[in-house]
């Protein structure tokens, strides 16, 4: 304060630019000069002395400004520290691109001049009117340094912050330059960007002033030594991505966990920041879906941490509809995804007073240790029944084998009665599989880790009104999943009878069946399934051979739904039925 009463205004552009005052006693500083103007032992005003010497007493002087105007390295520099804005150079000739041509020196003096200069205009203390919060970043386009986002990264390696510097494609002059640094102006979900993730995301939202057509960034960081040196990490063009928005939801979830709960759940939280801006960048859905993977991932890290569990409720992303719209593009091409996403929108019907809330009638509870407190999600005080981190099929045979369990509500909502009563294993809602993506399961084809992953991200969605259809895929058959697949039909199946009309069946498996699944005596479930559907009026059924498929994929499977046509042929194909007069295929609303 001092200085800025007792100093001449022309070198108040210099204070404005190195410091800003945050409070009495407190100074905040711009990190693209350093610490209030020094990069560790160099004092940049003292280097500014010296290179203007050397610029105009140097009879290389018009040679320098030539190279640099022109982009050549033809001539010899000077032997003398460059700092952090030449981080190529920045460790002496040893680093050098140049190598030998380097011996004479390296650090072109006007170089240094017009970057000290064109530094002036990120004026820090233009910028305050962003308030006390953002007290710490009050400065243009500069923000706390993210740990990820782009190639030479390191863990554990000191971020000092970032620098996001605007392009623009029309002429300026340096009247509107000036205002435009000044505003420094970058909004992400309604408050200023506080770090690379929020700028990231405000450049992808539009949230940035107009007429920049893209985004240099580059990261300050402490390497060789002490060195600080800033990296050119990205170049993020400014358009809009509208997905990245269906995920600002996510920030109060993510801001809330400690990260040194432990070193799982940092390198967790770190992994759903990563992919949150690679899909920032992108804004393609298969970065969205590596977004839901990391969530999922970060959601089991912390619903195993004690400390983290004691300030982080389990998270609840809204907009279900408009996730599963934004998946709808590359569904066809993922089966780990359809399959994950039928088992995350399956769920029964809530109880009336709690229809219009986010409900737990589904997986979650099953999976992970979440209960409904006051309607709201809540964590269990005891361990889930089974943990994805132990495998998905081996969470979902267990999760089959509490369905099985008899229950109160098996049957009191169906009009058809099973010929041989039994569990309600399957859902009542969700969306449906194709017999081809419940083959792969069986078969043990799909990625089983990234299963496990998708789904636990996707369990943290609120699905309502988005859990319904059929999905894409193709048909496949086995006799195991055909004997298998009316057992998964909650509803009664249109079943052909000898004078060509359709009588509806409903199948109920037992309570036995994924406990000796997972026991391996899937021989004994199969011989079962065929007495059930003769006794159920399928006529001349199959009776199978020995079996080699996994049991807990087969207990797994009996939790997902598929079309009801692809249920009918599946009955055709393990017994036989006469031709029917009615569509068959046509699927149910």
């Amino acid at each position: 304060m001092l200085c800025r009463n007792e100093f001449p205004d022309e070198a108040l552009a210099w204070l404005d630019a190195a410091t800003v005052l945050a409070g009495e006693d407190d100074v905040a500083f711009s990190r693209l000069l350093g610490t209030g103007g020094n990069f560790g032992r160099q004092e940049l005003a003292v280097t500014y002395i010296s290179r203007v010497q050397s610029a105009f007493t140097d009879p290389r002087s018009r040679q320098w400004l030539h190279a640099l105007l022109a982009g050549e390295e033809n001539v010899s520099y000077l032997r003398s520290p460059v700092g952090q804005f030449d981080p190529g150079r920045a460790g002496g000739i040893q680093s050098s691109p140049l190598e030998k041509a380097d011996d004479t020196g390296f650090a072109n003096p006007w170089s240094f001049l017009f970057t000290l200069e064109g530094a002036l205009l990120f004026a820090a203390a233009v910028v305050r009117r962003h308030g006390a919060e953002y007290s710490e970043a009050a400065v243009p386009f500069q923000v706390r340094g993210a740990t990820g986002g782009h190639a030479t990264a390191a863990p554990d390696e000191s971020v000092l912050g970032e620098l996001w510097t605007p392009e623009w494609t029309a002429p300026a002059r340096l009247e509107e330059i000036v205002q435009l640094l000044g505003e420094g102006r970058a909004e992400w979900n309604n408050h200023p960007a506080r770090s690379g993730l929020d700028f990231a995301r405000a450049v992808a939202s539009l949230g940035v002033d107009r007429g920049i057509a893209a985004f240099e960034r580059y990261v300050f960081v402490d390497r060789l030594g002490q060195n600080p040196l800033a990296i050119p990490a990205d170049r993020m063009p400014v358009r809009r991505r509208e997905s990245v928005l269906l995920l600002a939801d996510l920030d109060g979830w993510l801001d809330r966990i400690p990260r040194g709960s432990s070193a799982n759940v940092a390198a967790r939280v770190r992994g759903v920041e990563q992919a949150l801006f690679t899909h920032a960048s992108s804004g393609e859905t298969a970065d969205f879906v590596e977004v839901l993977a990391a969530l999922g991932r970060a959601h089991e890290a912390v619903a195993t941490s004690g400390a983290a569990r004691r300030v982080v409720p389990p998270l609840v992303l809204p907009s279900g509809t408009a996730i599963a719209d934004e998946l709808e593009s590359v569904l066809g091409e993922d089966p780990e995804l359809r399959v994950a996403l039928a088992l995350a929108t399956a769920h029964d019907d809530p109880p009336e007073g709690e229809r219009h809330r986010p409900t737990l009638h589904g997986l979650r509870p099953l999976l992970s240790p979440v209960t409904s407190e006051q309607h709201r999600p809540a964590w269990s005080k005891r361990p889930a029944a089974s943990s994805l981190a132990a495998g998905p099929y081996q969470a979902l045979a267990m999760a089959a084998r509490r369905r099985a369990m008899p229950r109160s509500d098996d049957d009191q909502n169906d009009d058809v009665q099973p010929a041989v009563r039994g569990a309600r294993i399957a859902f009542r809602h969700g969306r449906r599989l194709r017999t081809g993506d419940v083959r792969d399961l069986i078969d043990g084809m799909l990625d089983e880790r990234r299963v496990a992953d998708l789904l636990a991200g996707l369990l943290t969605i609120d699905w309502r009104g988005a859990g319904r259809g059929s999905l894409s895929g193709k048909s496949a058959s086995d006799v195991a999943l055909d004997l298998l697949l009316p057992f998964s039909s909650t509803e009664p199946v249109k079943v052909a009878v000898a004078d060509g009309s359709c009588v509806p069946k409903l199948f109920r498996p037992g309570h036995q069946w994924p406990a000796l699944l997972a026991a391996g005596r899937a021989d004994e479930v199969l011989d079962d399934a065929a007495r059930r559907l003769r006794i159920s009026g399928i006529p001349h059924v199959i009776r199978p051979h020995h079996h080699s498929s996994n049991g807990e994929r087969l207990a797994a499977a009996l939790l997902t739904r598929v079309r009801e046509p692809d249920v009918e042929h599946a009955l055709r194909r393990v017994g036989v039925l006469p031709p029917t007069t009615t569509d068959a295929d046509k699927e149910p609303a």
